[in-house]
């Protein structure tokens, strides 16, 4: 989510093979996310040819109080809660 994007709800999705998968920008209002899985991202690709590439399955960079999370799936974030994913 880029801009003022508020009132939204991302929901059940699948995000993988992405250079970052869920992106919230620190302009966004008021959102939720939640029940999502975002694994690989980035692409195993694009890891492994590119190291030097910093993705995350989600980022999130608004302020605490603006974004909620919700039972969603991932291995790596940035300010996200990312539970760990069994095999």
């Amino acid at each position: 989510m880029i801009g003022s994007a508020t009132g939204n709800v991302i929901e059940q999705n699948l995000v993988t093979g992405n250079t970052n998968g869920i992106y919230i920008a620190a302009t966004v209002g008021q959102n939720v996310i939640r029940n999502n899985t975002a694994i690989g991202n980035p692409a195993i690709q694009v890891g492994n040819t590119r190291p030097e590439t910093r993705a995350l399955d989600i980022v999130n960079l608004s302020p605490a109080d603006r974004t909620v999370f919700d039972r969603n799936r991932c291995l790596t974030a940035l300010a996200a809660p990312c539970p760990a994913i069994n095999p």
